[in-house]
């Protein structure tokens, strides 16, 4: 047999320490052990101390959030009390406001009443002093009937509209331009180959020979009156009638005509011309009139409806030519154009008929 060698144990040997090494580590171990207690118990203060400032915080959170509940609810009362406050200052401003329009509504009221007053007493007035003239023209009428002064004439009158506002607003103003109109309508008629009767506050009464110097009269000075005035100026109205009228002493004139003519012209439009049918029948033809149509209207104090013709503003305009003449010209005898239309003494027509001057 071989002998082989033993092999070599190159394993390092366990080498077992002392006694006094176990104690001495042991003595580390406790000493380590007596630190790690004590930094426990440091750090368990620690923790007792945060967890005290911990809780503490908690509180002062728990108060600041009860404080900002409290600071909210106080704003919305706040805000609440305010907007009452605002409310209640409207309501008082706005009670004050009802109260200025209920004080401005009353004295308009009183104005309004004390206007329809005035205007009830004048419109009496009128009317009373309307019965008195009618009651006298009549009078007066039957003593030229019996004195045989009596003519065929064309009868105008005219007025201003709304003259009792206008002289309300502006009375020395409306009177000047009343005036004014007045005194471009005499001397427009006269060249015409009328002859003014009277003038009565904001109107006239004028006679013409004929109904187509009167018609052509009244539509020549409605279309002048009418673009010279403009807006802010006067309105007139013109009321034709022809009728076999009377001479009364003091130069006025008399009969049913003329209180037909005087209602006719209360029923013309605003700047503009009613016309009997008598009269229209006389001009048709003669003078190119606007179309229009036959009304009947009832008259205050005539007993039948009267057959009429009206024409407004627009109308009036339309039949003018550039120059402010009619479109038909009818040519006039130098009689009929010189003659004048009434005059005390000419020869008069009798209730027979005898010697009179027609259209």
């Amino acid at each position: 047999m071989v002998d082989f060698p033993k092999p070599v144990d190159e394993r390092p040997q366990l080498v077992l320490p002392s006694k006094a090494v176990y104690e001495e580590r042991d003595k580390a171990l406790k000493q380590r052990y007596e630190e790690f207690t004590i930094l426990e118990k440091q750090l368990q203060e620690e923790r007792d101390q945060l967890e005290a400032k911990r809780q503490e915080l908690e509180a002062k959170t728990r108060a600041l959030v009860e404080s900002e509940l409290l600071l909210k609810n106080q704003k919305l009362l706040y805000q609440k009390s305010f907007s009452q406050l605002m409310e209640q200052n409207e309501l008082v401003a706005l009670r004050a406001e009802l109260e200025q329009q209920r004080q401005d509504i009353q004295k308009k009221e009183s104005f309004l009443a004390q206007t329809e007053k005035r205007f009830n007493e004048q419109l009496s007035a009128r009317e009373q002093d309307l019965i008195k003239r009618e009651a006298w023209v009549s009078a007066e009428h039957e003593k030229a009937t019996a004195n045989n002064t009596r003519r065929l004439q064309a009868i105008v009158f005219t007025d201003v509209v709304s003259y009792s506002a206008l002289m309300q607003t502006n009375e020395a103003l409306t009177i000047q331009k009343v005036r004014v109109d007045l005194q471009r309508m005499e001397t427009e008629g006269k060249a015409q180959g009328g002859m003014l009767i009277n003038t009565m506050g904001d109107g006239m009464v004028m006679i013409f020979p004929s109904a187509i110097q009167a018609v052509k009269f009244s539509m020549g000075m409605q279309k002048s009156l009418n673009e010279s005035n403009g807006k802010d100026g006067l309105r007139h109205r013109f009321g034709i009638h022809i009728a076999d009228i009377a001479l009364l002493p003091d130069g006025g004139i008399a009969g049913d005509g003329v209180n037909i003519a005087s209602r006719l012209e209360s029923k013309a439009p605003n700047g503009g011309i009613c016309i009997s049918a008598v009269v229209h029948t006389l001009v048709k033809g003669k003078l190119a009139l606007p179309p229009s149509r036959a009304e009947e209207i009832s008259l205050k104090n005539i007993a039948e409806p009267v057959a009429v013709y009206k024409y407004n503003p627009e109308a009036i305009l339309s039949m003018m030519d550039r120059d402010g003449s009619t479109q038909a010209e009818v040519q006039l005898t130098e009689e009929e154009r010189t003659a004048p239309p009434f005059m005390p003494g000419s020869t008069a027509v009798s209730i027979d008929g005898s010697d009179s001057r027609s259209e």
